[in-house]
Order: C-alpha cells, then sequence, then structure tokens
C-alpha cells in the first residue's frame, strides 16, 4: 500500500486530504459493489435439497418376532435433560469446593486468620453446643424452652457462617495475590 507523507505545508495537507478522500470513495464503491451472498446460498441450498432423494418409509414389523438389535433405539437425552442434571449435581460440588476453602481458611499455617475472628468462631461455637447448659430457659422440659433454646442456636449459627465467610473471601483474596 502506498502510505502519504504528509506536507508540512498548506498546500500540501489539501493534496493529502484529498488523496484521502479519493481513497475512502474508492474503498466505498468496492464495499457498495459487493454483490448479497444470501441470495446465492438460498440458490444452492434449494439445488441441494433437490438433488436429494426422498427418504425410504421404515421397514413394517413383523410383531411376532422379536426384536434384533437393529429396532432397539438407544435414547439420547436431550440437551435440557444434561443441563437439569449438571445443575442438581453442580451444587453439591460447590459445597465440597466452600468445605474445602473454609478447611485451608482454618489449617493453612501461611494465613494468618484475624484474631476477632479465632475468637468469635470459638465462642460461638462452644455456645451452640453448649446452650442446654448455660441458656437459662434449655433447662425447662416445655416446648416453648426447647423452640427458643434452638432458635437461639440458629441465630448464633448465622452468625458463626457469616464471620467465617468474610473470613473465607479474605483467604481467597489472599490465595490470589500470591
Amino acid at each position: 500500500m502506498n502510505d502519504i507523507a504528509p506536507d508540512p505545508s498548506a498546500n500540501g495537507m489539501t493534496q493529502t486530504l484529498a488523496e484521502l478522500e479519493r481513497r475512502v470513495l474508492a474503498l466505498e464503491a468496492k464495499v457498495a459493489a459487493i454483490p448479497d451472498a444470501r441470495h446465492l446460498e438460498e440458490h444452492v441450498t434449494e439445488r441441494v435439497k433437490a438433488s436429494l432423494p426422498p427418504p425410504l418409509p421404515p421397514p413394517p414389523i413383523n410383531p411376532t418376532e422379536p426384536p434384533g438389535f437393529r429396532d432397539i433405539e438407544i435414547p439420547i437425552p436431550n440437551v435440557q435433560t444434561v443441563v437439569d442434571t449438571a445443575r442438581a449435581t453442580w451444587g453439591f460440588f460447590e459445597m465440597l469446593n466452600e468445605l474445602r476453602v473454609l478447611f485451608w481458611t482454618l489449617f493453612d499455617r501461611r494465613y494468618h486468620m484475624a484474631w476477632l475472628t479465632r475468637f468469635v468462631a470459638i465462642a460461638l461455637l462452644a455456645m451452640i453446643l453448649t446452650s442446654d447448659w448455660w441458656f437459662p430457659l434449655a433447662t425447662y422440659p416445655n416446648w416453648v424452652s426447647r423452640l427458643w433454646d434452638k432458635s437461639v442456636n440458629v441465630l448464633m449459627c448465622l452468625i458463626l457462617f457469616l464471620v467465617l465467610s468474610f473470613e473465607m473471601r479474605r483467604y481467597r483474596a489472599w490465595r490470589n495475590t500470591r
């Protein structure tokens, strides 16, 4: 391709712009002259369809004869069935991955967990496990006290989950920067 070197004079600049304008117009004319390929593709498709022989009808099946291997069809699952199965198992693998990250968050010696997180996690876990002893309403043998005890346990589990998920986020960010 012939590149045009710009001339610092005003007359040279107008010549450069005129040459550029001429080249752009020539390119636009060539692009406009390209034929539409859709009409040609449709014509070729019609000719190929016309040249194909019609499909043969299936042979009649005799109900008195046992079926052969040719008569057995293996069902091929459609895409939606495969996607639904993958989604059903995907959650399980995601939970396993989260447990693996939680394990390494707690036991990776190179990672330094925040002291507040350590204290809160250990304290909440101990409080959940011993709530029957220290929670005042848990000693009564009626269903209201048990329901109240378990709801307090669920609340403590939620707080523990939030603290550990925040720490797991910090661990993932720390692993990505290494």
